[in-house]
């Protein structure tokens, strides 16, 4: 159980609610952790100890962190409605943007991960903003209008995906200057364009899978054809919210399903023709699974919980 230090003692990251982990692209030992309730902690020791950051981002829900690909103190954040940026690894944050219009939150950062390293501002209306320098001035890319989330590929310069929620996903293959939409592309799976999420292949830049109601979808040309993976849960009889590769392994795949609050982690070691299962912990969403790039024994699974109903 992941020590978290505090005045009062030390305590135990069991309880946070975890939004989403970002890795160091300089160093496999630190993560970033955006919570629900507490917001920002990180480690620089390979999750064995938890740190919360210092001022406006030590609390609170955290929607987004994007690490700079070149300079690991360079980071942003948003709580939502604030972009902040911290040129001193978290130590100090000063505010880059902000959103006054009503209804409208910040809900995506990311880097182009080769130069000019822009940094891109995705929002749940769906606009799209980009700034070249480092957040002092912004421009609008695109208004897709609707919620999208941003994703920037680190191993093929200009390969962009804009996510959508309820309508598949835009493509730009020169940096954000075009955009296609592959929504067509996802009409033969049932529910497929009901988001849940997806991951870039970590060593193959034409791989992304997405993982959605209907299940996990894999495709080989960057979205121009699918094939669904064999998965033990039928299509659509689950929630898939949590799935990982082995970077140095594409055989040896994860991913996790919640039936009410009921969850099961799913191992395969030959491509998904076998599945091996173990009962998860119930009462919390396993939402985040993460490989330790220097141990392959080590596998990091985040939790969530279940928002009240109000």
């Amino acid at each position: 159980m992941a020590a978290l230090p505090t005045n009062e003692g030390v305590k135990s990251i069991a309880t946070v609610g975890v939004y989403r982990i970002v890795d160091d692209p300089q160093d496999q030992n630190a993560m970033y952790l955006a919570s629900r309730d507490n917001g920002i902690l990180y480690t620089y020791d390979n999750a064995e100890t938890w740190q919360k950051v210092k001022g406006p981002l030590s609390s609170g829900f955290v929607y987004s962190l994007a690490v700079h690909p070149k300079n690991k103190c360079i980071i942003f954040a948003t709580n939502g409605k604030q972009v902040f940026r911290s040129d001193d690894c978290t130590r100090t944050w000063a505010e880059m943007y902000r959103e006054a219009r009503g209804g409208v939150v910040v809900t995506s950062l990311a880097f182009n991960q080769f130069a000019p390293y822009q940094i891109y501002l995705a929002e749940q209306n769906g606009d799209l903003l980009e700034s070249y320098d480092s957040g002092n001035s912004w421009t609008v890319n695109r208004r897709f209008g609707e919620n999208i989330g941003i994703t920037t590929s680190p191993l093929k310069e200009g390969l962009i995906y804009a996510i959508t929620k309820e309508n598949g996903f835009y493509r730009s293959d020169d940096g954000g200057k075009t955009w296609n939409s592959y929504v067509d592309k996802l009409k033969d799976f049932s529910q497929a364009k009901k988001y849940r999420k997806h991951l870039l292949h970590p060593t193959k830049p034409d791989t992304i899978f997405w993982i959605s109601t209907y299940g996990i979808l894999r495709s080989d040309d960057r979205g121009e054809t699918w094939k669904a993976m064999d998965l033990i849960t039928p299509p659509g009889s689950a929630d898939i919210y949590a799935f990982a590769i082995n970077p140095k392994n594409e055989n040896e795949i994860f991913y996790t399903a919640t039936i009410s609050d009921r969850s099961t982690f799913y191992k395969s070691l030959d491509g998904g023709k076998n599945w091996i299962t173990k009962k998860l912990p119930s009462g919390q969403i396993p939402i985040v699974l993460r490989f330790n790039p220097k141990d392959e024994s080590k596998l990091f699974l985040g939790f969530t919980y279940i928002p009240k109903k109000k």
